[in-house]
């Protein structure tokens, strides 16, 4: 069995364990709250200026492993704020194949500041026991997604475009994310600052923001069609340092304003989401290969 082959297993595996682990302490009354929110993040936190390791690049391998955690909202739309954690776990071989939070991915085109691929990520989940608003709304399963994704670098400029699609049996939706930022100070930035938005399409929005007529009558809530469009606007501050060689620490703030059918719905108490979160790494990886003339 080549190398290649044994690293896409090793990343397979850590993608199947972060779902599978993800999906059972989701539904636990621990301290591993909010999952999904961190797993996101650890996306974003990743390829902050000062946390990412530009080395990487030059590896036929590398594995970081730590702990992600902060203060999110309990559910999208709620103003009850509550501290999570979770498992944080990097992959990536040869600039190639990557995982990160909760997406494994391919680089197949990488051209001129540009890379883009497709991937495969965990979706969203809500439980009933999120908030007690929740309690009597139907819960949204864990499933897998699908989709594309794009970005550019070069400094200062950032830009990145991620559609997602669940063809299974969570919210059965599509999401288009789409961000550009910029990296400060310009000559040598140690954290960027990106301007975010997310369109969402029916089956999303009735997933997380709709209230069917059942509903409505188990929980008080009146009855709400959300339909598809700009589910939220916001900015994402992200940063980092590396120490004692192997180690970095991140860190990411969010704030997001509901849109539309989101800010609409009767689920929704604020639409104002605040986020905050930290992420501690150990990295190790391959010796470093000569960079290509």
């Amino acid at each position: 069995m080549n190398r290649s082959i044994c690293f896409t297993i090793i990343c397979i595996v850590a993608f199947s364990f972060n779902v599978i682990f993800h999906v059972n302490t989701a539904k636990s009354e621990d301290t591993f709250d909010n999952v999904d929110v961190w797993l996101d993040v650890a996306e974003d936190i990743d390829e902050a200026p000062g946390y990412e390791d530009s080395d990487d690049r030059l590896r036929n391998w590398a594995i970081e492993v730590g702990f992600i955690g902060g203060v999110s909202p309990d559910y999208e739309g709620s103003n009850d704020y509550e501290f999570g954690m979770g498992p944080n776990i990097s992959i990536t071989w040869k600039d190639l194949i990557w995982f990160k939070g909760k997406s494994l991915g391919v680089n197949l085109l990488k051209r001129d500041g540009w890379t883009a691929g497709p991937f495969v990520a965990k979706s969203t989940s809500r439980d009933d026991d999120d908030n007690r608003k929740l309690k009597w709304l139907d819960e949204v399963d864990s499933s897998i997604e699908v989709g594309g994704f794009a970005k550019y670098r070069k400094k200062p400029f950032r830009f990145e475009l991620n559609i997602r699609h669940d063809p299974g049996s969570g919210h059965e939706g599509t999401l288009i994310e789409a961000g550009a930022g910029l990296g400060f100070p310009l000559d040598k930035p140690w954290f960027v600052a990106m301007a975010q938005t997310t369109w969402a399409s029916n089956n999303y929005m009735e997933s997380f923001f709709g209230v069917s007529t059942k509903e409505s009558e188990r929980s008080g809530l009146k009855e709400f069609d959300a339909d598809s469009g700009i589910k939220n606007i916001g900015i994402i501050l992200s940063s980092g340092i590396h120490f004692r060689d192997n180690w970095k620490i991140g860190f990411d703030l969010q704030y997001k304003r509901l849109l539309g059918d989101a800010a609409d719905s009767p689920i929704v108490d604020d639409e104002d989401q605040f986020l905050a979160g930290m992420s501690i790494m150990y990295t190790w990886g391959s010796k470093k290969l000569k960079k290509k003339p």
